[in-house]
């Protein structure tokens, strides 16, 4: 299983082949088969899950839906599904405006500070798969 959800039903295009990642599962510092990049581990669930569950799932695994804050951070996420899943699918990410209408933060507590390809005026919720 795999665990990255993404919110908004985050259209993830395909990175171009020079700024191609490799990601690998790494066991030094994150449970087995989870991946690394700067320091904070990935888990992507291929599994049909609601934003709010998919939030409980990671939650239950110790973190929460992934916040991405850097253009490299993007890219490495898409890459990571890429690699699980060559169709590249809708997955959730923890951004919500969930707790005041219009004011969107990650679902880690953070503030939204990178918002690049994510359309604030969008509030569809759609079902998607995980990414933690």
């Amino acid at each position: 299983m795999l665990v990255f959800l993404f919110l908004l039903g985050l259209a993830l295009g395909a990175v171009s082949p020079s700024e191609e990642l490799v990601v690998e599962p790494q066991q030094n510092s994150c449970p087995s088969f989870w991946s690394i990049f700067n320091g904070r581990c990935y888990k992507y669930i291929a599994t049909h899950l609601t934003w709010a569950d998919a939030e409980l799932l990671c939650v239950s695994l110790g973190g929460n839906l992934v916040s991405i804050r850097s253009q490299e951070e993007e890219n490495f996420v898409k890459t990571l599904i890429k690699n699980f899943d060559p169709a590249q699918g809708s997955a959730w990410i923890g951004l919500s405006d969930i707790h005041k209408e219009g004011t969107w933060m990650w679902s880690d507590g953070c503030a939204a500070k990178f918002s690049h390809g994510v359309q604030e005026s969008q509030t569809t919720i759609e079902e998607g798969k995980t990414v933690a």
